[in-house]
């Protein structure tokens, strides 16, 4: 990984270098994945800070951005209209403004985020065939009267998981 060296000959702009990579390391990911004709995309435990290419990824039915360094799930993410299962458990998410209208999406797994409040959730609102819900590990779990919150929020979400 050239990140670690280049952010040490330039600390002020570590940030630029590992979104860079983040790039870099997406585009990599992507070409693999269209070499294998699949529509499944692995992106767990690559360091990742910020999303690219999401153009590309349009036919995409499962996405696993799991164990990065991830802040938010940018809007961007909201023409994956076929996307049916997104895991981004172990990352720092406290937004989820791409997670709105998406027609397929069934399974979000958040574990161990930074989602503080319920209406940190109100994207998924507009998800309905959400049926499973995992937020294990977030601030969010600790709020006094969390299940009826999300119960009034996700009314259409069987199974959330605190």
């Amino acid at each position: 990984n050239w990140s670690p060296r280049t952010s040490a000959v330039d600390p002020m702009r570590s940030a630029y270098y590992n979104d860079l990579c983040s790039k870099f390391l997406m585009e990599n990911c992507i070409l693999k994945m269209e070499y294998a004709e699949s529509r499944v995309i692995v992106l767990s435990h690559k360091g990742l800070t910020a999303l690219y290419h999401e153009e590309q990824l349009l036919l995409v039915t499962h996405m696993n951005l799991s164990t990065n360094q991830l802040r938010a799930l940018p809007r961007t993410l909201a023409m994956l209209r076929c996307l049916e299962v997104i895991e981004a458990d172990d990352n720092v998410i406290e937004s989820l403004e791409g997670l709105s209208h998406l027609p397929k999406l069934e399974e979000v797994s958040l574990r161990n985020n930074r989602i503080h409040r319920v209406s940190d959730l109100q994207p998924l609102a507009s998800c309905p065939r959400l049926s499973i819900l995992n937020l294990k590990g977030n601030p969010v779990c600790d709020s006094p009267n969390v299940q009826s919150e999300l119960a009034l929020l996700l009314p259409h979400v069987p199974d959330i998981i605190t």
